[in-house]
């Protein structure tokens, strides 16, 4: 017969299993290293973290996309196992881009990146002969993505906070529903 026992919750502290250590947290020498380079941003109206980060995304990503085709090739574990790592690379990379850098400008160059880089993938893995027009069209997505990333962006917006006050009329708040009730009633 199985014995159970209710756990007193002031014996076992609850741990939160999605708080990040404090040591994973803490300024590091990297990020100490990293400094001049996020403070230039103002300097040079781009992030080069953010760059970095578009070529860290397009590198992992072209990276899993090969195990992939590999692995549908001939089924090898390996393959599999080597492209998972590196979509995990992509998630961690793109998450911690995003202290460095703008979410649209990132993802429209690793976007572009990934399209290049699969083109000429399927080119050199495959033989797949890519028409000058493409070659073209590529050319002006670059030049279009330099331009996205290097002009400087409008001047941000203010958030405001759009928490409805009690005089809203809402019927949650109080005096809402005679509010709303009022209303109905002048009609």
């Amino acid at each position: 017969m199985a014995m159970y026992t209710t756990v007193n919750a002031a014996s076992a502290p609850a741990a939160d299993v999605f708080r990040l250590p404090a040591v994973l947290t803490e300024p590091s020498v990297a990020s100490a290293l990293a400094e001049p380079i996020i403070a230039s941003k103002s300097l040079l109206g781009f992030s080069p973290m953010g760059l970095a980060a578009m070529v860290a995304l397009t590198g992992l990503d072209l990276v899993g996309s090969y195990c992939a085709m590999r692995y549908m090739d001939n089924g090898h574990q390996l393959w599999w196992s080597a492209g998972a790592i590196a979509f995990l690379g992509v998630f961690a990379v793109y998450a911690a881009s995003l202290h460095w850098a703008e979410l649209g400008t990132v993802t429209l160059g690793w976007i572009v990146g990934v399209q290049v880089g699969v083109l000429v993938m399927d080119r050199v893995a495959n033989g797949v002969v890519v028409p000058p027009g493409k070659w073209i069209a590529m050319a002006a997505i670059f030049l279009l993505m330099a331009y996205m990333i290097f002009a400087p962006n409008g001047k941000s917006t203010k958030s405001v906070s759009i928490v409805p006050s009690p005089s809203a009329g809402l019927s949650g708040a109080p005096g809402g529903a005679a509010v709303i009730g009022e209303r109905t009633a002048n009609r």
